[in-house]
């Protein structure tokens, strides 16, 4: 379970519902939010890459915009799975990307 205290109560309620579910689909990544700033917010890559491993390197790998792979890496920090990261940041940029390219 996620016990992450530097974020807000109701994301990590839904980060540990969405890890929860057997298969979420596309409104399930859309309807996970911060619910706000958290400490992971305005992280950029120096304060990201201690969580940068082996497991996380894939995110890198799936994303050509850098403010994709930041944003996944956030979630990642949060308490998401990579892969659920990458669905995650996927569903956000195919809904906002006339918007603001770094919206979480």
């Amino acid at each position: 379970m996620n016990s992450n205290p530097n974020i807000h109560p109701q994301c990590r309620e839904a980060i540990n519902r969405l890890m929860k579910m057997k298969d979420p689909k596309f409104p399930d990544f859309v309807d996970l939010k911060t619910y706000g700033n958290d400490v992971y917010s305005s992280m950029g890559w120096d304060q990201l890459q201690r969580f940068i491993n082996e497991k996380t390197v894939v995110v890198v790998e799936q994303f050509e915009d850098e403010a994709n792979i930041l944003s996944a890496l956030r979630w990642v920090a949060r308490g998401l799975p990579v892969s659920l990261a990458i669905r995650k940041v996927r569903a956000d940029h195919s809904l906002y990307r006339y918007k603001t390219p770094n919206r979480e």
